[in-house]
């Protein structure tokens, strides 16, 4: 996209404004609490499904690690 720096960071001050966010970090939480906003607007649109992210595997200790030596000496 051919969208200078300015223009992002006016946009992101308007939006601050209107949510009332403190920052870009706050704006992000306020984003993320809108949990299922995006995917009911995306449908409402009539674009396709968001991709959902693959699922990770379960991290699991070392099998000589215990509770008591987390993390493990060196």
């Amino acid at each position: 996209m051919d969208v200078s720096l300015h223009t992002v960071d006016t946009y992101v001050r308007r939006i601050r404004a209107k949510t009332g966010a403190r920052n870009r970090t706050h704006l992000l939480l306020l984003a993320l609490s809108l949990e299922g906003s995006l995917e009911s607007a995306i449908e409402d649109m009539g674009l396709p499904a968001v991709p959902k992210a693959p699922g990770r595997s379960p991290v699991r200790p070392h099998p000589d690690w215990t509770a008591r030596a987390w993390p493990p000496d060196e």
